[in-house]
């Protein structure tokens, strides 16, 4: 009856934990299945050997825990926080659900848990009802999206008052489950105040996760807010150089300075030549982002090589948005070569049409990023340099995700360090209307 239980209810109701699990942090299982299913698997074998020890149900529940975020994190990759928050509001549905159950089983057939579990008929009876819940609850926040993390803006940092309330909400459910365990339902008035607190829970850690994300997106608006401050800050100073031109000239040209007129004439030449060359035609503002970013490197002695042969016209993405990919990438290799003392004084952007796809490449030759770092940089808030936010390849990653690209770094002793960013190109019919 053991192993009969353990296929037609353990199994399923692994599978419907972490579906309800994944797709709360916002996740498509259907990107994921294999992986889906080993993990369910593997927390499904996990929770039936932790059963067969002798512990304590509060250890016993603990570990069953730390076992679904471990083999959650490792199998699907989401985030800590995201996957901490959603475990817990797992936990306390599948509370809920199970003392509703059950505490309408014991009334109705008027017996208690353990006479119930002496049954096996009516024991899993009682274990469809469950099943059944759980896949309503989880069809019902999918069809209605229903995602605490469902906006495509990196993760706050998990704060020690996140660990106290995930905790506090952690431990009441682990209250609930031996009461289960027990078999001691108490009276009515007390399932009902239960429920209702575990419904409060889950209030609460929905707004601790609106909290933090707009704690997210006030700092990624700060960050933009930044990068258009330095912006216009380069626009005025160009504008103050060619005042300081026109002066130069009008002094050269009323003292009859003509060999050095000249002079000064072929190198403005030069540099309007250097800027022609950034010119497109048909994407204006990435042109306008380019002619911004040299001038500014400049100022800080480091060379952007542009080798361009798209536009960039051809992709399904905001200007906006891809000027601050490329803004952000052309900053975030400029100041790592500041912070490592200048090994290198060059910066290369390019854009490359391959069939259906478009790829944009940053590189810089030096400095070269640790390879325990190479996932670690992408991550909310993290910073190899000092007074930095942390939010620049953060924002990065999250726009690439958005608009359905892909983004590669490969950084070593032969390559130097270069991101790699790849777009599926618009329907040619969108081109064309575009265009006409």
């Amino acid at each position: 009856m053991n192993l009969l239980m353990f296929f037609l209810y353990s199994i399923p109701e692994e599978f419907l934990i972490v579906a309800l699990c994944i797709t709360l942090a916002g996740y498509n299982i259907s990107a994921c299945k294999l992986r889906y299913i080993i993990v369910s698997l593997l927390l499904a074998i996990s929770v039936k050997a932790l059963q067969l020890l002798d512990l304590s149900l509060p250890l016993r529940s603990f570990f069953q825990f730390v076992i679904l975020i471990i083999l959650v994190k490792q199998g699907m990759g989401i985030p800590l926080l995201p996957l901490i928050t959603c475990s817990v509001i797992t936990l306390l549905v599948l509370q809920m659900n199970e003392l509703l159950v059950m505490s309408i089983f014991t009334n109705f057939y008027d017996k208690t848990l353990q006479e119930i579990q002496m049954e096996p008929l009516l024991w899993f009876a009682r274990t469809l009802p469950n099943l059944l819940l759980m896949s309503l609850f989880l069809y019902i926040i999918k069809k209605y999206k229903i995602f605490f993390f469902k906006e495509n803006i990196p993760s706050n940092k998990l704060t020690f008052r996140s660990y106290w309330i995930f905790s506090a909400f952690y431990t009441f459910g682990i209250i609930g489950a031996i009461t289960l365990e027990q078999g001691d339902i108490g009276p009515g008035y007390i399932l009902v105040c239960i429920v209702i607190f575990q419904a409060f829970s889950l209030l609460v850690i929905q707004e601790l996760v609106k909290s933090n994300r707009h704690e997210t997106q006030l700092a990624v608006y700060k960050e933009s807010i930044k990068n258009m401050t330095s912006l216009f800050t380069t626009i005025r100073s160009q504008r103050h150089d060619f005042a300081n031109h026109i002066q130069v000239l009008y002094i050269l040209a009323k003292q009859k300075e003509h060999e050095k007129l000249l002079r000064y004439i072929e190198q403005l030449v030069g540099q309007i030549t250097s800027i022609n060359e950034v010119l497109l035609s048909d994407n204006p503002e990435l042109s306008a982002l380019l002619q911004t970013k040299i001038a500014q490197f400049a100022q800080e002695k480091i060379r952007l090589r542009l080798h361009l042969t798209s536009s960039l016209t051809e992709l399904e993405i905001p200007v906006i948005e891809l000027n601050q990919i490329i803004g952000n990438l052309l900053d975030n290799a400029a100041d790592a070569i500041k912070a490592a003392d200048y090994p290198s004084d060059e910066i290369l952007l390019e854009t490359i049409k391959i069939n259906n796809k478009v790829q944009i490449k940053v590189k810089n030759y030096r400095p070269i990023i640790p390879i325990y770092l190479q996932k670690k940089i992408f991550e909310y808030g993290f910073s190899t340099k000092q007074n930095h936010s942390g939010l620049g390849l953060a924002i990065v990653t999250s726009l690439v995700e958005k608009n359905k690209g892909t983004l590669c770094l490969i950084s070593n002793e032969k390559v130097g360090t270069e991101f790699t960013i790849t777009f599926p190109v618009k329907e040619l019919k969108k081109i064309e209307q575009k265009t006409g």
